[in-house]
């Protein structure tokens, strides 16, 4: 009994447990893999669904300009600042020896009363472009004689003799990496059985007391 009642127990925190997970079934519905299809429905959900009203999916975050206002208003980038030149503290220095600034308290002094005293800016020039000394044409020449479009539009360049053929012709086909055949040599075609001249059928050879000897019936 003590041990009915644990199992009892458990099954009940296992069932509180099961409604406390979002989105997991209670206990009263089928089990999924035991639901059949029905004709012209739906199948059966396992799960509580939301009511009618819900509306999937995430939410669009649409922006204030849509796409007319993209397309009919033409929005300008903001330039970029121009470059300044860095401070020269070594023409600094220069002009507060010249105006009698020794130490480097007179020195420090001098640099924070002027500010201003940069590195020379340096414009950039345009090259100037290479002439060429040959003005084209660059090539070569075409022949005088104008190829028509007839004989592409009516297909003359291309041969139909293996379409009646179960298999193509590979006998040009050429793969990556394999080298040809080798050249024929005088000692291959000696070697050659195909070239040498078919020799004549020569009488089996009999001792001459069998050679007049006459057939019996």
């Amino acid at each position: 009994t003590h041990a009915l009642h644990r199992v009892v127990l458990a099954m009940a925190q296992a069932k509180k447990s099961l409604e406390a997970i979002p989105g997991a079934p209670p206990a009263f519905l089928k089990k999924k893999t035991m639901i059949k299809d029905r004709v012209g429905e739906v199948r059966s959900t396992s799960y509580v669904l939301p009511t009618g009203g819900h509306i999937y999916g995430k939410a669009c975050q649409r922006d204030g300009e849509g796409a007319s206002e993209v397309l009919t208003t033409w929005v300008a980038a903001t330039p970029s600042q121009p470059k300044e030149s860095q401070r020269s503290f070594v023409k600094t220095n220069k002009k507060a020896l010249l105006e009698g600034c020794i130490t480097a308290k007179a020195q420090r002094v001098y640099a924070q009363d002027h500010p201003n005293i940069r590195f020379k800016q340096v414009s950039g020039k345009k090259a100037e472009s290479i002439s060429v000394p040959y003005q084209g044409p660059f090539g070569i020449g075409t022949s005088g004689k104008d190829e028509s479009i007839r004989p592409l539009i009516e297909v003359d360049y291309t041969s139909f003799k293996q379409d009646g053929a179960d298999y193509p012709d590979l006998t040009r086909l050429t793969k990556k990496g394999r080298l040809p055949p080798p050249k024929a040599t005088i000692a291959s075609m000696g070697h050659d059985v195909r070239q040498r001249p078919v020799e004549e059928p020569k009488e089996p050879w009999v001792m001459k007391k069998f050679q007049n000897v006459k057939a019996r019936q």
